[in-house]
């Protein structure tokens, strides 16, 4: 039996002859009626600059399931052509803009000159499950907040009595967790879980197709994020305890090594034919041990300790310095990470891509009109393909929408640009590592956060598709 919306009145099984229980998850019914043989095309709107593409003829009358998961728009056409371009009016008969919803019925008559379409069955709000749940958390989360108040509050429980243990602890020797990070790191695996599971069926929490940025994109930069927050504080950590940089050096080429292991672990399906080589495990094994590497090369025991200093002495040095402590102790991975974007900007500018514009960095299939049909991802795609041939992700968002070639979204050269945002975290840590009360620290992350937001905005256009390099995850 198909899903049932907790909407749906489970009675009306059978609507007007059609067995509403064969409908899966955002599939709805299209009852055509026609008097000669014509042909029906569709268009996703989230195919961006793509042409109409033929669904099927239609001879007489036709019942059809369609996909409601990302709306569309309809063309009915008089002749057979292989695609029809937005602005070409060829044979069109009319054009229909209805997002058709799940689980409803709609009935579409045409005729010679036009076609009307009617609504039989109202689809269901997809939306009220999802709230339903939301506010049920919400009340329990309240409920369970107020009851551990009113405990606190008649139960006065004292202080726990500082033991002997404590004492022998000096407040420098104990292990303090960053709370923050703990709770960011937490909501980022539920994040994580709850995307990998379908995220309920719901388009806005899976992945942006291509261009633009939704629930789903911003988990991994996240973790990316986390892991580069935490390095600057565990190689200080290291260096402080007299480990030597050789030792710390094998423990994150074993670490890393076993994230790339996994990974391909993970990824390993019944056809090692098409064994995906990089993945989300693997590109955080290689982002780990650069940044990782770079941090330990770079730093010293000493230099954690005269930063410290600086930061809470503004005698030492002049204000501006002191201000900046973070980042000059940032400055070799700083470099890299420039070293790391140019390269990348010129292997995706310049890069000569047979059958493919140089800079492309659309989604290749029909996109323009067809014009990149073997052309996915630009350079980030092609260099995959050369490297990786098959061991590539098989299903990408953009096979289904776009008609694209398989494309790997955790590829070889966006590693370059994950390793950037590790270092970015990093910079956030080394905050946290040399700049030890709170306002210091709100105010250089508010100023990362408004100078990179602005740069990010700006390179993108403030918008999803006509800026210079528009934000896409895949790339």
């Amino acid at each position: 039996m198909g899903i049932l919306s907790w909407t749906e009145n489970y009675g009306d099984e059978i609507f007007m002859g059609l067995n509403m229980s064969k409908l899966e998850r955002d599939e709805a019914y299209l009852n055509i009626s026609t008097p000669t043989t014509v042909y029906l095309y569709s268009l996703y709107e989230e195919c961006f600059q793509c042409p109409f593409r033929q669904e099927q003829s239609i001879e007489n009358h036709e019942i059809l399931k369609i996909n409601t998961a990302y709306p569309r728009l309809w063309r009915v056409l008089k002749e057979n052509v292989t695609i029809s371009p937005v602005d070409s009016n060829r044979s069109v008969l009319c054009t229909i803009n209805q997002e058709f919803g799940e689980f409803g019925v709609y009935d579409l008559k045409i005729s010679s000159s036009n076609c009307q379409l009617n609504v039989l069955k109202e689809p269901v709000d997809i939306y009220f499950p999802i709230l339903t749940v939301v506010l049920i958390y919400a009340l329990i989360l309240l409920l369970v907040s107020s009851c551990v108040c009113v405990w606190r509050i008649y139960t006065n429980k004292p202080e726990r009595q500082t033991t002997s243990f404590d004492k022998e602890l000096e407040p420098s020797q104990k292990r303090k967790r960053l709370k923050s990070l703990d709770t960011f790191r937490g909501i980022s695996v539920v994040s994580m879980i709850f995307g990998n599971y379908g995220g309920g069926g719901y388009v806005f929490l899976n992945h942006a197709v291509w261009n633009g940025l939704q629930v789903a994109d911003i988990v991994f930069p996240w973790f990316m994020w986390i892991m580069g927050v935490c390095i600057p504080i565990s190689v200080s950590s290291t260096l402080k305890k007299g480990i030597s940089k050789q030792a710390a050096l094998m423990n994150v080429f074993r670490r890393s090594c076993t994230l790339f292991a996994l990974g391909l672990f993970v990824g390993a399906g019944k056809n090692l034919d098409e064994l995906r080589i990089f993945g989300v495990l693997q590109k955080f094994g290689i982002c780990y041990f650069v940044t990782a590497t770079i941090f330990i090369i770079f730093s010293n025991a000493k230099q954690f300790q005269k930063e410290k200093v600086l930061s809470e002495n503004n005698s030492f040095q002049k204000q501006f310095f002191n201000f900046c402590t973070d980042i000059f102790f940032l400055k070799y991975q700083w470099m890299v990470a420039i070293i790391l974007l140019i390269a990348h900007n010129l292997l995706t500018f310049t890069l000569p891509v047979p059958n493919c514009s140089t800079g492309y960095l659309g989604p290749g299939g029909y996109h323009d009109n067809g014009k990149h049909m073997e052309c996915t991802g630009g350079a980030a795609g092609y260099i995959d393909k050369i490297i990786l041939g098959n061991h590539r992700y098989q299903r990408p968002t953009i096979k289904h929408i776009y008609k694209s070639d398989v494309f790997e979204p955790e590829g070889i050269l966006s590693c370059l640009t994950s390793i950037i945002q590790v270092i970015i975290g990093a910079q956030a840590g080394a905050i946290v590592l040399f700049h030890k009360r709170h306002t210091a620290r709100l105010i250089r992350w508010l100023i990362w956060a408004v100078a990179l937001g602005l740069l990010g905005g700006l390179l993108c256009g403030f918008s999803k598709e006509d800026g210079l390099i528009p934000v896409n995850k895949n790339l």
